[in-house]
């Protein structure tokens, strides 16, 4: 507390530019990163990759001294207290272990490094001003600039068409989605007068509660607003790889560097619930059309297909890219369920959903890098044996994607679950419950592959001379073997003892009422 300045007798410029800080240090270093460009010897090393690591470790700092103050900066349209340093930390984390993965990953494919790490800060950067977002204008803009970075880094492994076709079709449909978001806006101010969220909430609140809404005068402002809030909803949609909306995220997962992959899992999919949390919480939540239904929908389908699709993937990136979807239907449970507990949920289930994610893909770069095994399901057989911590490692993490007692997951479905049946949504939750065991079909599917070689185990390709020097002899570096020991230890922690965590989200979440 006493490593800030106190935001009392600050003027305003000072008090908005004390709000976004941790913002402006990950700008401020990817712009650094991005200059070594034009220094050949800088640019030729590995300095980007360690900038990138020391701005990311800035802006937690920063996020951890401003910790406990609520500051309303440039006329409220970026707002920081406790629910931004829960979502900031799990974005930062998202950053921090997609660099980590990435430093022998961009040394294997040559490809220019400053411009990489720099384009997964703008990303950072992004994603964090759209969780602080509280203007209809500022929410759009953060989403664009998210999406441009995630562009461009699907399709950055040049030469590769499949990571071009990746990128083109997630552009066509990024920009098909944004224009709902654009859209949705134009109605949501053109029926209230505002861009605000805090007043667009204040707005409907005073009109609910004068009656008018049901009358005739008020009768346009409830189509003007139901409108806007549908278009809004399947922008959204699209950044959450909510079914019917997940079309680009198999084809994305599949064709961008693997590291990008477990960013854009984990990182888009904080970033776009987060700002659905809150629009939901201030603006969906009015009775103005019953949007539980819909989500109610939304939700099944996405745990539905997903988990089907999941079944029938062979490939382990398009898999787990089956799987984003599933657990977005799950995650979507929490925000039907509503209230401090349901959104407290939803926020835990995110960042537990950050360390498996995050663990596994670093599971996949191992194999990637060292060439050991292709990304086919079918050459991980046998590989239990040969590298014992990795796949006992891969197991993990995907026992805690089925849900099994004593994983973050298991937690996260637990609370959000709880949610929904204290509001009465019973069989939604047994519909979910139904699905989790489903699932655990194919993740358990890849575990028994693993430790239960076929005739033709996937190791065998690799000659003697390359089957175990692979693992211990160097093809792990630092950066993956710490990310994959942080998020073991961090999913087994929310595993046991998750009332550290759902006090943190409790708090996080109670700030959304504070308006």
């Amino acid at each position: 507390m006493h490593n800030v300045p106190s935001i009392y007798g600050m003027n305003l410029l000072e008090k908005s530019m004390l709000g976004i800080i941790p913002e402006t240090v990950i700008i401020i270093f990817a712009f650094i990163v991005l200059f070594l460009t034009f220094f050949g010897n800088l640019a030729k090393g590995k300095n980007s990759y360690y900038l990138s690591l020391i701005g990311i470790g800035f802006s937690i700092l920063y996020v951890l001294m401003l910790s406990g103050k609520n500051i309303y900066g440039f006329y409220g349209s970026v707002v920081f207290n406790s629910f931004e340093v829960f979502l900031f930390i799990a974005i930062l984390f998202s950053g921090l272990f997609t660099v980590l993965m990435s430093k022998d990953y961009m040394e294997n494919s040559g490809m220019p490094a400053p411009e990489y790490y720099s384009l997964i800060l703008f990303g950072i950067s992004a994603m964090m001003f759209l969780v602080s977002s509280n203007n209809l204008i500022m929410i759009f803009l953060a989403i664009e600039f998210m999406s441009i970075s995630a562009y461009i880094l699907t399709g950055y492994i040049k030469g590769n068409t499949r990571s071009t076709e990746a990128a083109l079709k997630y552009f066509i449909l990024g920009a098909f989605a944004s224009a709902f978001l654009l859209f949705g806006s134009v109605f949501i101010y053109a029926s209230t007068g505002h861009l605000n969220l805090y007043d667009i909430h204040s707005f409907l609140g005073n009109i609910s509660y004068a009656g008018l809404i049901n009358k005739s005068g008020g009768i346009g402002i409830k189509i003007y607003i139901s409108v806007g809030l549908v278009l809004f909803l399947v922008g959204l949609a699209f950044k959450m790889s909510l079914f019917p909306f997940h079309s680009w995220t198999p084809d994305a997962y599949d064709g961008a560097p693997t590291p990008i992959t477990s960013f854009m899992a984990t990182g888009i999919k904080i970033a776009a619930f987060a700002i659905f949390l809150r629009i939901y919480s201030l603006i969906y939540n009015f009775n103005i059309m019953n949007f539980n239904d819909i989500l109610w929908l939304l939700a099944v389908f996405s745990m539905t297909f997903g988990n089907i699709a999941a079944i029938l993937s062979s490939n382990i990136k398009r898999l787990l890219a089956y799987s984003s979807i599933a657990q977005a239907g799950y995650i979507l449970i929490g925000v039907i369920g509503g209230g401090l507990y349901g959104y407290s949920g939803t926020l835990f289930y995110l960042l537990s959903y950050v360390f498996t994610t995050a663990g596994a893909f670093a599971v996949v770069v191992i194999f990637e890098n060292s060439d050991l095994i292709s990304l086919d399901i079918k050459r991980y057989s046998g590989i239990g044996y040969k590298y014992p911590f990795i796949a006992a490692s891969m197991s993990f993490f995907l026992l805690s994607f089925a849900g099994i007692p004593v994983t973050s997951v298991f937690m996260g479905k637990f609370y959000v679950f709880s949610s929904a049946i204290k509001s009465g949504y019973n069989w939604l939750v047994v519909i979910a419950l139904l699905n989790s065991a489903f699932a655990a079909f194919y993740y358990i599917k890849i575990i028994v592959k693993m430790y239960m070689p076929d005739k033709e185990p996937a190791s065998s390709s690799l000659n003697s001379s390359s089957d175990n020097l692979g693992i211990t002899h160097g093809v792990i570096d630092d950066g993956l073997m710490i990310t994959i020991i942080i998020c073991l230890i961090l999913t087994l922690f929310m595993g046991i003892f998750p009332q550290i965590f759902i006090n943190f989200a409790n708090n996080s979440a109670g700030s959304l009422w504070r308006i």
